[in-house]
């Protein structure tokens, strides 16, 4: 009898466990949406959530929108479409991305390893402060989402990543400031040496001006550097026949601090 019941526990057990691998096997998830991409394993490899719930509120928790998972489907562009955008954007002027760009703001390869898709998606739509709004499309924006969170695969470990430097503005010496009193009203900048300068959006954004990374906007697709600076400066028409910038007569000593604001260490664009 003993024995007799110790095999029917067992049996009871069993299938109660083979059931339970069987449920585990099948995603909740299916139960309100259509499955797509089973090649690519459980919902939850593409979209995180937690497909063990029928619970709404739990089963989308940290859910990952389709729109930004392209990237995970074998020969979708979209991703590459974001790569190209990145570039046309010139966001290595203060990220660096792939292993390059300049070191003003976080980087790109360590944002797609910890970072959540709608927060980057929210960081482009809604920029910070010294950032640039290039105003782009959902759709573009989506494009870029893919774009970073792709080098999840790629990216080192976000303790590799080098502390940025934060600086507070000096209320009392700001007035002295070249950069604040001469460009600000039309122009801002991300800076190594001073942080975050100017308040205007009528010029470009000059976050990393003379790096290889900023736009090459300089008379025909020429990069930027000090004399050219100096020479759009004395008369931006000369420049550029139709530019709307007026002169900005700076004495020698406020270039060379303007310059001092402007340029990077070498190790930002190593």
């Amino acid at each position: 009898m003993v024995f007799y019941r110790a095999c029917l526990v067992a049996l009871l057990l069993t299938a109660s466990l083979t059931g339970y691998a069987f449920s585990a096997r099948q995603s909740a998830c299916i139960t309100c949406h259509q499955p797509h991409h089973s090649e690519k394993g459980s919902c939850v490899s593409c979209h995180k959530g937690d497909d063990r719930t029928r619970r709404k509120e739990i089963a989308h928790y940290d859910l990952v929108a389709g729109r930004f998972a392209q990237y995970k489907i074998a020969g979708n562009q979209v991703a590459e479409r974001g790569k190209r955008l990145l570039e046309r954007l010139a966001c290595r002027r203060c990220h660096r991305y792939e292993g390059k760009g300049n070191r003003l703001a976080g980087s790109l390869d360590v944002t797609g390893a910890t970072g959540k898709a709608r927060d980057v998606y929210e960081s482009i739509r809604v920029p910070v402060l010294f950032m640039p709004n290039f105003h782009a499309s959902d759709v573009q924006i989506a494009d870029l989402v893919n774009a970073i969170l792709v080098r999840v695969k790629f990216a080192k470990s976000p303790t590799g990543e080098t502390a940025l430097a934060v600086h507070f503005q000096d209320v009392k010496n700001i007035r002295k400031n070249v950069f604040a009193g001469q460009c600000g009203k039309c122009h801002k900048i991300l800076s190594e040496r001073v942080g975050g300068l100017g308040g205007g959006y009528i010029g470009p954004n000059l976050s990393g001006l003379f790096s290889e990374f900023y736009p090459r906007t300089y008379r025909d697709a020429e990069s930027w550097n000090p004399d050219r600076l100096k020479k759009w400066l004395e008369n931006p028409r000369d420049i550029k026949i139709n530019a709307m910038m007026p002169p900005v007569r700076l004495a020698p000593e406020e270039f060379e601090q303007l310059l001092g604001i402007i340029q990077l260490d070498q190790a930002s664009s190593d």
